[in-house]
């Protein structure tokens, strides 16, 4: 349950509904799999998982949820393979050629056809309300699987004014200039990773494992590259690359963190995810609060 990437999301007004009313809420929108001929399903269920049946799970004045993807496999190889099988055999039967159109139209019906013989990949998409800092916090490696969830909330609530948080200094200016300077603001540190842009032709130089303080990355800064992606590590317990959105990815806890949450010793699977819970909301809270103070503060609409 410990979140590996996060998007995080600002309400524009205080987000009122108890954990029981946010339950009530998402029941009309519970996951279901996919049927024979569905592509894709989307709905919520426990955070729990087995071990739970309710829809929300609160802590510490946090409130979990979890939405379950389910999408249908079919490999665009065979999808081809049975197409062409198709566009064939009319071209040899019927002794014409295949428009463009036509060949559109054929392979929606390939799909059709293989759908119900196609494998369900299912995945968990966790989020959590923070209504003391009007925050929605979504374990979301990309900006449509954060979408999915606020939208998610939005459709089951009817309301639900969750947008992007920004800070007053862009992190792609931000992170140049500490990059710059050889330091992060504390309590941040310079990780061994970076992404390099150069504004005026889109040159990337990708830099893994290695000393970002030296000459040579340097100099990529000083002819006028830009910093998109910056490993750093926070206050010696969280490990993490923040992106030009304001992302937050591969998200590593320190073991003292994980230490720290098993120390409270739980008798369920419950009581282990509300340690765990506890602890990584404490921690990313304060972690996000000195990340926007880093990039001066948030940026609030007029």
């Amino acid at each position: 349950m410990w979140f590996k990437n996060l998007r995080i999301y600002r309400l524009g007004k205080t987000f009122e509904s108890s954990p029981e009313q946010l339950a009530e809420a998402l029941e009309p929108f519970v996951f279901q799999p996919c049927g024979k001929l569905d592509p894709a399903r989307y709905g919520w269920v426990a955070p729990l998982g087995r071990q739970g049946t309710e829809l929300v799970h609160a802590c510490s004045g946090n409130i979990m949820v979890c939405a379950k993807r389910q999408e249908k496999i079919l490999p665009a190889a065979v999808i081809k393979e049975v197409l062409e099988d198709k566009i064939e055999t009319i071209s040899s039967e019927e002794g014409r050629s295949v428009s463009r159109k036509e060949r559109e139209a054929l392979k929606d019906e390939v799909i059709f056809s293989l759908m119900p013989r196609a494998l369900a990949k299912s995945s968990l998409d966790f989020a959590y309300i923070a209504p003391q800092q009007h925050w929605v916090i979504a374990n979301a490696s990309s900006a449509k699987r954060g979408e999915d969830i606020t939208s998610g909330l939005r459709e089951a609530l009817g309301s639900f004014p969750a947008v992007p948080l920004g800070s007053h200094n862009p992190p792609v200016a931000a992170m140049t200039d500490w990059l710059r300077n050889s330091a992060a603001p504390s309590p941040f540190t310079l990780g061994e990773e970076c992404e390099l842009q150069a504004p005026k032709d889109g040159r990337i130089i990708r830099c893994k494992n290695q000393d970002l303080t030296a000459e040579e990355v340097l100099n990529h800064i000083h002819s006028g590259m830009v910093v998109c992606k910056l490993a750093l590590t926070w206050n010696d317990a969280v490990h993490f690359i923040l992106d030009d959105q304001l992302a937050i990815k591969r998200v590593k806890f320190e073991d003292k963190l994980l230490d720290q949450a098993n120390d409270r010793q739980a008798e369920s699977a419950a009581e282990q995810f509300d340690a765990d819970f506890a602890v990584m909301a404490t921690e990313l809270h304060q972690l996000l609060n000195d990340l926007l103070q880093a990039l001066g503060g948030e940026a609030r609409e007029s």
